[in-house]
C-alpha cells in the first residue's frame, strides 16, 4: 500500500474480517496493529468507517455489519488555496486508487495535474455556471412512473469579496475532472519535487459541493508547507452534483453580442 495514502475502504473491510477470523479461531491468537504516524486523512477515514458500521444485535453480540458505500462519481470543477503567502503558484496532482483485478493492492493512478495561480480582480471565468442532469432514486416510492425524467440543475459559482483581500491561488478546470472513490490531492512547490502537503478523501462522503481543508486537516505539512499558509489558509475543492452528467458551461455573457 502507498505509504502516503490511506487504504481504500474495501481493503479496511477485508483486513478487519481477516483479523476477526484469526482472533476467533483460537483464544491464544493475538493481533497487533501498528501505525508509524497518525495523519489527518487517517482520522478522516476512521470517521468514514464509523459511519459504515451497524450493530443490529448490539455491540456485545458479534461483529458489526459493514455497509460499504456505492461508488459515487463527482466532477472536480476547481481547486483553490485561500490566504497564501510567500508563493505565487502551486502545482497539484489529483490521483485516485484503482482496483487491479486479482490484486489486493490498489495503486494510485494520476487523473490530472496542473498549477494554481494567483486570482486577480477581473480574472476571466470559464465556468461561472454549469448545468447538470440529475437523476433521483425513487426506489420504494409508490405510484412511480416507469420512466424517470432527469432534472436540470444549475450550479452557480459566486465569489466573496474576501477573495480579493487576500492572496488566493486557484485552478478552474476547462473540462470537469471525474473522480470516484478514494482520491488524493498533492500540492507541490515545484512541478517536480518540493511537496508541500496533501489530503485524502472518499467521494461518497462529500456532503455538498465543497470540501475545505484547513492546515490541521492536511497531511505531512512541513516547514515549507506552513510557510505558505496565512492565518486564514484553506484548501478548497469545488465539485459538481453527485453522479451527474455535465451538459455544458455558460459564461455570463453567453448569447449576447458586444454590438448590442
Amino acid at each position: 500500500m502507498d505509504d502516503n495514502h490511506v487504504p481504500p475502504l474495501e481493503m479496511i473491510k477485508n483486513f478487519c474480517e481477516s483479523v476477526n477470523s484469526w482472533l476467533s479461531s483460537d483464544p491464544k491468537n493475538i493481533a497487533v496493529v501498528h501505525c508509524m504516524v497518525s495523519i489527518p486523512s487517517q482520522c478522516r477515514y476512521v470517521g468514514y468507517w464509523e459511519n459504515l458500521l451497524c450493530f443490529p444485535k448490539g455491540v456485545d453480540f458479534g461483529p458489526p455489519d459493514v455497509n460499504l458505500p456505492q461508488p459515487c462519481r463527482r466532477e472536480l470543477l476547481r481547486i483553490r488555496l485561500y490566504d497564501t503567502v510567500n508563493i505565487g503558484s502551486v502545482f497539484f496532482v489529483v490521483s485516485e486508487l484503482q482496483e487491479v483485478p486479482g490484486e489486493r493492492y490498489y495503486p494510485p493512478v494520476e487523473v490530472f495535474k496542473g498549477c494554481c495561480r494567483q486570482v486577480k480582480k477581473g480574472y476571466p471565468r470559464t465556468n461561472s455556471q454549469r448545468y447538470y442532469l440529475s437523476y433521483i432514486d425513487r426506489d420504494g416510492c409508490e405510484n412511480q412512473s416507469a420512466t424517470v425524467e432527469p432534472h436540470l440543475v444549475a450550479q452557480m459559482d459566486t465569489e466573496s469579496p474576501v477573495l480579493y483581500q487576500k492572496t488566493c491561488l486557484d485552478y478552474n478546470f476547462e473540462k470537469p475532472v471525474k473522480v470516484t472513490g478514494d482520491v488524493r490531492v498533492i500540492l507541490y512547490e515545484k512541478m517536480i519535487g518540493g511537496r508541500l502537503f496533501y489530503a485524502c478523501f472518499n467521494t461518497a462522503f462529500i456532503k455538498n459541493s465543497l470540501l475545505q481543508f484547513f492546515v490541521g486537516d492536511l497531511d505531512k505539512v512541513g516547514k515549507k508547507g506552513k510557510s505558505i499558509c496565512g492565518p486564514a489558509f484553506c484548501l478548497e475543492l469545488l465539485f459538481g452534483p453527485a453522479n451527474s452528467d455535465s451538459l455544458f458551461s455558460a459564461s455570463c455573457d453567453d448569447g449576447f453580442s458586444s454590438d448590442d
